[in-house]
């Protein structure tokens, strides 16, 4: 596993002290404060890094799905055969890998969104919460057929 969010944090953190003048219209002073001068830079390493993830993730997971199910299919085609014991084993090495890389992504995914919260004070996401639409009636029903389909079998 990498530690990606580490070095983009070692590497875009910059903490100095920066003297600054403000105006007479805003209630600030001029003087020196200590500042994070590459935090901009930071913050947004992270959120892409997250935004990235979080794109990818779904894909790979469908991919995982997939080699999932060949990997069943061989194997209950599996007669001892030389054809169906590379299919068995190519389709197992396939999930396996698959997997990992579902694993890698998500593990990574939670590392970053640790530390954006460590460093920023909130989590980030790129995925909204969108309220659920009102769903037609012959869609409800058809959903309602899958499901028991899916229940049967």
């Amino acid at each position: 596993m990498s530690n990606l969010f580490k070095h983009i944090v070692e590497t875009y953190t910059n903490p100095t002290e920066l003297y600054f003048t403000e105006d007479n219209m805003s209630d600030g002073t001029d003087g020196w404060r200590h500042v994070d001068s590459l935090e901009y830079h930071c913050r947004r390493k992270l959120q892409r890094e997250i935004e990235d993830l979080e794109f990818w993730i779904p894909r790979q997971a469908d991919r995982e799905a997939k080699a999932a199910y060949w990997a069943n299919l061989y194997r209950k085609q599996y007669t001892g055969d030389e054809i169906s014991t590379n299919n068995l084993k190519a389709s197992a090495a396939k999930w396996k890998a698959e997997a990992f890389g579902l694993r890698v992504m998500e593990s990574e995914l939670a590392k970053m969104q640790k530390a954006y919260k460590k460093h920023f004070g909130m989590s980030y996401t790129s995925v909204k919460a969108q309220p659920d639409a009102e769903i037609p009636e012959d869609i409800a029903s058809t959903l309602a057929e899958m499901d028991s389909l899916s229940k049967a079998s």
